[in-house]
C-alpha cells in the first residue's frame, strides 16, 4: 500500500487514506480539537504526507510509517494552533502534554491503531473482492467453518475455497507489512 501510494497509484493512496485517515483524526481530537478542526489537521496532515512520501524510508533504524505519520500530525496541529491565536485547539494541560510531546508515538494505544487499520483493511478488501470469493474466506478464516461444508453450500471445489482463503489472506498481509514493520 505504501509503496503503491508513494508512486503514485490511485488505489494505493486511496486505500492509505481510508485506513490511516480515521486514525490520524482520531488522534487529532485526543489532542483536544473540535472535529472541524480535527478534519482540517487530517486533510493538511495527508497533503504533506503526499508531497514527503517519496522520501519516506522504512528502512531506517526505528523509523514506522505510524510514527512518521503522527509527526506530521502534530506539526501540523501545531501549525494550526499558530495561526489561531484567538482560540487555540488544545484545551487543557492534558491535552497540551499530547500535543506539545516530542515523541514519536502518536497519542492512542498501538493495539487500538492495529485493530483499526485490520479493520479498515478488511473494509477494503471486501470492496473490491468478489463476493463469492469473500464469503469463502470469510466463512473458513473468521468464522471457522470446514472448507469442504463451505465448498458444499456454494457448489465449488474444496480446493476452491483453499485458494480464495489464502488469496485474501495474502492480499491482507501484503497491505499491512508495511504498518508491522
Amino acid at each position: 500500500m505504501l509503496e503503491r501510494a508513494r508512486y503514485g497509484d490511485d488505489e494505493g493512496w486511496q486505500m492509505l487514506v481510508q485506513v490511516y485517515g480515521p486514525i490520524v483524526y482520531r488522534w487529532i481530537r485526543r489532542c483536544g480539537a473540535q472535529s472541524a478542526d480535527a478534519a482540517d489537521v487530517m486533510q493538511e496532515t495527508f497533503l504533506a504526507v503526499a508531497k514527503a512520501l517519496p522520501r519516506f524510508n522504512l528502512d531506517q533504524t526505528g523509523a514506522t510509517f505510524r510514527g512518521w505519520l503522527w509527526t506530521i500530525a502534530r506539526n501540523k496541529l501545531r501549525d494550526r494552533q499558530r495561526a489561531d491565536q484567538r482560540s487555540p485547539i488544545v484545551l487543557d494541560g492534558e491535552t497540551l502534554q499530547w500535543a506539545e510531546r516530542e515523541s514519536s508515538d502518536p497519542p492512542s494505544e498501538l493495539a487500538d491503531d492495529v485493530q483499526s487499520i485490520q479493520n479498515r483493511m478488511l473494509q477494503v478488501l471486501r470492496q473490491s473482492t468478489d463476493p463469492k470469493t469473500w464469503q469463502m474466506f470469510w466463512r473458513t478464516a473468521v468464522e471457522g467453518c470446514d472448507p469442504a461444508t463451505v465448498a458444499a453450500d456454494l457448489n465449488v471445489s474444496r480446493w476452491t475455497v483453499y485458494k480464495a482463503r489464502a488469496r485474501v489472506l495474502q492480499r491482507l498481509r501484503k497491505e499491512l507489512e508495511d504498518f508491522h514493520r
